[in-house]
């Protein structure tokens, strides 16, 4: 249980990190959704070299899964197009700061 603990700490400690990186390469190249799709496309290669690594997956099955689940995607792609043009304007800390009051209150729901 403990090592869930520390990934997930981890994780916590990559999302603002994730926010200023992302940011900072939108202001750097004057365009927030390149620097988006630029982070979508790292976190795609990414991904699919840790599949390939870990061995054979059901990719037939996708074909199965409840279509609404898929919008998790969307949700991943409002949240990076909405940090990378708000943090700069708004301020890293502020954002942070309502991004996991959100999470709050959404887990929150989902847990009752």
């Amino acid at each position: 249980m403990a090592q869930y603990a520390f990934v997930m700490l981890l994780a916590g400690i990559g999302i603002p990190v994730l926010a200023a990186m992302n940011a900072a390469l939108g202001r750097t190249v004057g365009a927030p959704a390149a620097a988006a799709t630029v982070l979508f496309v790292v976190a795609f290669l990414t991904c699919l070299l840790v599949a390939l690594i870990t061995g054979p997956h059901q990719w037939s099955r996708m074909a199965t899964a409840p279509k609404h689940l898929f919008l998790a995607g969307a949700l991943i792609g409002f949240y990076v197009l909405s940090i990378t043009y708000i943090a700069p304007l708004f301020g890293l800390g502020y954002a942070v700061f309502f991004v996991l009051l959100g999470q709050l209150i959404s887990a929150a729901a989902i847990d009752h």
